[in-house]
């Protein structure tokens, strides 16, 4: 799984207690994978999503949770 030696932001770690990949995450995205690197790494080059973006991600992740919430991926949700 990516990223499992860097920080994390909270939607990555997320992704990494529920044993999501980002790869599944691009393909129902179909947001990069660089993209999503800088949103759930904290680095130089993290990326705070945008609203759309980050509804686009939670839809994905609720194909396999369906109980998760925004608030479950970032913390100003």
């Amino acid at each position: 799984m990516s990223g499992l030696n860097k920080p994390r932001t909270p939607a990555g770690k997320f992704l990494d207690e529920h044993g999501i990949s980002h790869s599944y995450i691009a393909e129902e995205t179909e947001l990069s994978m660089d993209t999503l690197t800088r949103i759930f790494t904290i680095g130089k080059k993290t990326q705070n999503p945008t609203r759309s973006t980050r509804k686009l991600i939670l839809e994905a992740i609720k194909k396999k949770i369906p109980q998760v919430k925004m608030s479950d991926l970032w913390e100003d949700e």
